[in-house]
């Protein structure tokens, strides 16, 4: 798993904002240090000093953690789709693979715990809901007439940009040109 070092880095919680903040940012801590499947809610609550039933309290099951970190990303997600729907952005395969790339750096903690924890994928609600809109983000690029073709290109395409969830911070946000030139060279080729 990560070192302490680049959980840190990576928190995708403020370190303000209350208890349940608190719980949030530990919670994401732990995930990415040792996992999502093996890190505990009593784990979380002695790294927080709070006691399980506190923990509980707020956050009643280790889902409700899962689904509170992932819905800046989907929620986002679901924005860019509308807009990209709306403003027609989808026919701009530059544009769109770019902001598709922007979400996923600005997201990155939430992208590197989905990247790298299947059971983030297999939640019913987060699993369900990514899959949905990716293949929506998928749809808009590759155009409504799409031959298989042009949406395998696409898919490739994304696929590149997906690749930001094995990256550390520093090549994740310091490579975006190379990134998106990968993901046009993968859709244009």
């Amino acid at each position: 798993m990560k070192s302490q070092e680049s959980a840190t880095q990576l928190s995708v919680v403020p370190t303000g904002g209350g208890t349940k903040a608190l719980i949030l940012a530990t919670a994401q801590r732990l995930f990415d240090e040792q996992g999502y499947d093996a890190t505990s809610l009593r784990q979380i609550a002695e790294s927080v000093g709070m006691t399980k039933a506190a923990v509980y309290y707020h956050y009643p099951a280790k889902e409700h953690l899962l689904l509170e970190l992932t819905r800046p990303l989907l929620d986002a997600m679901s924005d860019m789709v509308a807009r990209l729907r709306s403003d027609g952005e989808g026919g701009d395969s530059r544009a769109a693979l770019a902001s598709y790339l922007d979400l996923f750096v600005e997201h990155l903690p939430v992208v590197h715990l989905m990247a790298s924890e299947p059971a983030t994928m297999n939640h019913p609600d987060v699993g369900q809901r990514i899959r949905t809109l990716v293949d929506a983000v998928q749809r808009l690029i590759a155009g409504e007439d799409a031959g298989d073709e042009r949406t395998v290109r696409t898919a490739c395409a994304m696929g590149v940009i997906h690749a930001v969830g094995t990256m550390t911070p520093e090549q994740a946000r310091g490579s975006g040109d190379v990134i998106l030139s990968a993901a046009m060279a993968a859709l244009e080729a």
